[in-house]
This record gives C-alpha cells, sequence and structure tokens, in this order.
C-alpha cells in the first residue's frame, strides 16, 4: 500500500461519479486483515468497521465493508482475489488500491438479467467496455441487499 491512501481514494472518489450516484469503492489487496488494519487506521476508525459481505462473483473476490467510512456515505469495501478471475488479474498489473466502482441506478436489476449477479452490495451488473485491469464499474439497483452502505 502506499503511503497515502486516502489520497488515492479521493482520487477513486473523483471518477467514481461517472456512472451515477456512488455507492461503494473496492480495494483490491492480497490480505483482507492487513488491508482492513492499514486502512482502518488512515480512515480514523477500528479494522471491525470492515465487516463481511457477499463475495463478488464478477470479480472472483471476497469483500468486507465498511458502510459509510468515505464522503457523502460512500461504503469502502475491501477486495481479497478467491478466484483466478478479475481481482486477481488486476492485483497482478496494477498492485493494491482503488479498483473498483459501485454506483446505483434508477432501477431495480431484474431478476433474470443475465449480466447481473451476485455481489456486496445485491445483484451487480459489470459496466462494459472496460479494461480487465480496471477501474472495474458495476451498478447496482435501488434494492442492495443486506449491506446498506
Amino acid at each position: 500500500m502506499t503511503a497515502d491512501p486516502l489520497e488515492r481514494i479521493r482520487e477513486a472518489l473523483a471518477w467514481a461519479g461517472d456512472d451515477g450516484e456512488p455507492v461503494a469503492i473496492g480495494w483490491a489487496t492480497v490480505e483482507l486483515d492487513r488491508a482492513a488494519d492499514e486502512l482502518a487506521q488512515a480512515l480514523g476508525t477500528t479494522s471491525d468497521s470492515f465487516v463481511p459481505a457477499a463475495d463478488s462473483s464478477a470479480l472472483g473476490a471476497r469483500c468486507r465493508v465498511a458502510s459509510a467510512a468515505l464522503p457523502g456515505g460512500v461504503a469502502l469495501a475491501i477486495l481479497e482475489p478467491s478466484t483466478e478471475g478479475r481481482l486477481a488479474a488486476t492485483l497482478a498489473r496494477v498492485g493494491e488500491g482503488p479498483v473498483a466502482v459501485w454506483s446505483r441506478i434508477g432501477q431495480d436489476l431484474a431478476r433474470d438479467d443475465p449480466a447481473a449477479r451476485p455481489g456486496p452490495f445485491g445483484r451487480e451488473r459489470l459496466v462494459p467496455g472496460g479494461s480487465v485491469h480496471g477501474p472495474h464499474r458495476f451498478l447496482i439497483g435501488t434494492a442492495t441487499g443486506t449491506i446498506r452502505p
């Protein structure tokens, strides 16, 4: 992790609003516990602020979420690879740091939408056209599952 994670998070918040109302920023790491400790210290909170959340099947990631940890009530999700998927490829290419954003759209994602998959904020749809190395952009509907940022 670089010396200033807050600056990197601020930069991510700047590009997060491109697709709608940002709900969360995703921070890639190779070790959830270490990242939770370091990010909690940078945010002036404790590592137990990051609670387990549903995996992101689109990223191939285990997730922990600190709800409303960032300005504007935006959540911070810590993402650790659980498969050799998108997140593992992103970490190999760009290293640890902000790599994903979840934005809310004004409607629910249809249950039969083949592009919508389970994620830490409910059903998520990867925005097409992005780089395999990120940033990864997701749309979520108005119903956000069990974790409410």
